[in-house]
């Protein structure tokens, strides 16, 4: 009976995971978050070899008894950093693509959502999205607001930094150094082309900042300028506020009394 116990308890457990497989399984789980199944099980599938069956029955034999392991705090909070970070680069990518097609709106108008939706591209040839950007990025305004642009980097150079960041991603400088010298406007710009990919990084992160900044004031202007067009068009909500802001019956002072006039003495 104990054989068969031992047995059948090796069959449940995982005796050909290594403490290597373990570290590349939590390194997976950083990477992409304790949610991302699917990724998680290619990365296992190309590390480590293991059979999708198999890592799937580990992932969740893993998360029911995470406990047990002796640094389970340590590896959640690695677990946790991992996808704080990723939700970082969500918002980073938000913002760029959002900063972006504000600027293709403001340029090509309707033709930038035609091309965006496919619309007529066969019968009109329309340009696809990555056509009008490349285009169009030397046109691009960036608000610095409080924020000093520096004398370093111009505006241009800028804006082709945040459209590569919206084509490669955040974090892809190399790909970016390597765009920037291909493109013939800045083959005379050597303070530019010489930036090296950590250079390139720290003005990305600014660029960042910048856009955020910017992309939170066009929210607050476009929240005004609804508040607006909704009580032109509902006038009568409009009056109960004025008749609301105006004082109560109750609350009227009453005016002072007349003066009287002086009595005459009798003689």
């Amino acid at each position: 009976e104990d054989e068969e116990e031992k047995t059948q308890l090796q069959k449940e457990g995982f005796p050909d995971w290594s403490r290597k497989d373990f570290k590349c399984f939590v390194a997976s789980l950083e990477r992409h978050g304790r949610y991302d199944l699917d990724n998680v099980t290619k990365d296992m599938e190309v590390e480590t070899g293991k059979d999708e069956r198999e890592v799937h029955r580990y992932f969740v034999a893993f998360w029911f008894n995470y406990q047990r392991i002796a640094e389970w705090k340590k590896v959640l909070d690695r677990v946790e950093k991992g996808e704080k970070k990723i939700l970082r680069l969500r918002k980073i990518r938000d913002a760029i693509q959002e900063k972006v097609e504000r600027h293709l709106e403001d340029t090509f108008g309707p033709f930038y959502w035609d091309a965006k939706e496919g619309k007529n591209r066969l019968k009109a040839k329309l340009p696809t999205v990555a056509e009008l950007i490349h285009y169009s990025w030397p046109k691009m305004k960036i608000n610095y607001m409080t924020f000093n642009r520096g004398r370093s980097y111009q505006e241009d150079e800028d804006a082709f930094l945040i459209c590569m960041m919206h084509r490669h991603g955040y974090g892809a400088a190399e790909r970016i150094r390597l765009e920037i010298r291909r493109v013939w406007q800045f083959r005379f710009d050597w303070y530019f082309k010489s930036r090296n990919a950590a250079d390139i990084q720290k003005r990305c992160d600014f660029l960042v900042k910048v856009v955020e900044r910017e992309n939170e004031e066009v929210a607050k202007k476009d929240k005004k300028e609804k508040e607006k067009q909704l009580k032109k068009m509902n006038p009568i909500n409009e009056a109960f506020e004025e008749a609301a802001k105006a004082p109560r019956a109750g609350n009227l002072k009453k005016p002072p009394p007349a003066a009287s006039s002086p009595k005459k003495k009798k003689k």
